[in-house]
């Protein structure tokens, strides 16, 4: 017998406009409850979070993988299966097939919601940050 997996693709929703994204089951909030004076963009795309500063000590220094479900200028929302408190400061390696190269971001965990068994997203409000690549990634985003 074959088990059935919990795990949304993004690859399904990718290339899909706000419309789409706002019926999609990974939504983080519904359009009345939107806080963001940003447009978004879709990019699901593989990164990296390292928590640097959280409450609970034995996370900092974990590195999770995960994957990007939007983001704009000055924040980035992700799927991921591990816990990342509210509140906590992330460094973040983000990948962006749009763009060349990687890019290294700092920010701080605003929100986070349940989308499943052990499948979180997380919303982070980037921040700059020394030698953060914050500048080059608000370029086209802004």
């Amino acid at each position: 017998m074959q088990a059935t997996s919990n795990v949304i693709s993004l690859h399904a929703i990718r290339g899909r406009n706000a419309m789409n994204v706002e019926e999609s089951p990974v939504r983080a909030v519904s359009v009345e409850n939107e806080q963001r004076a940003e447009s978004r963009e879709l990019i699901g795309e593989r990164l990296f979070v390292q928590i640097i500063q959280a409450g609970d000590q034995a996370l900092v220094g974990k590195t999770i993988s995960c994957t990007a479900v939007d983001a704009s200028a000055n924040g980035i929302k992700f799927l991921t299966k591990e816990f990342v408190p509210v509140g906590c400061l992330l460094d973040l390696w983000v990948d962006d097939a749009t763009r060349p190269g990687k890019f290294f971001l700092s920010g701080d965990a605003r929100w986070t919601q349940s989308v499943g068994i052990a499948t979180t997203l997380v919303g982070v409000r980037l921040q700059q940050g020394a030698a953060t690549d914050l500048d080059e990634w608000q370029v086209g985003r802004a």
